[in-house]
């Protein structure tokens, strides 16, 4: 029996969901690269500007949208899971992966009682390669 080849792992991907719309793109000669559209708002995020975490969720994906003090701090997480294809440019796989905008409550007179952090998921759709760039 012949074993599988290694495979190459993905590091483009284009998301959409709801009104948000994500592409996500690691290995570049620049380093890494997230580009953020809502209806709010249009942002790039580079390199040192992301969180990128290995967990057994996946891949977590961190950046920051707003910070207001006094008031609050708004990141947006994309969740990815270990996607590998056979070659690099091959044809993109398709994916469904969860988005999190998280608000995070801040005050400097300290926490307030009760919820602290409030959660909205949205599921994004969308394609994942193995660029070469």
């Amino acid at each position: 029996m012949q074993g599988r080849s290694e495979g190459i792992v993905a590091n483009l991907f284009t998301l959409q969901g709801d009104s948000i719309s994500v592409e996500y793109a690691t290995g570049t000669l620049t380093g890494s690269s997230l580009v953020y559209h809502d209806d709010q708002m249009d942002q790039s995020f580079a390199n040192e500007e992301l969180t990128v975490e290995d967990t057994q969720l996946g891949q977590l994906v961190t950046v920051t949208l707003r910070q207001i003090p006094d008031l609050e701090t708004v990141t947006f997480t994309l969740v990815l899971p270990s996607i590998t294809l056979t070659e690099h440019n091959a044809p993109p796989v398709d994916i469904e992966v969860p988005g999190i905008t998280t608000t995070h409550s801040t005050t400097i007179a300290g926490p307030e009682l009760g919820q602290q952090t409030f959660y909205s998921v949205v599921t994004l759709v969308g394609t994942a390669e193995a660029a070469v760039f």
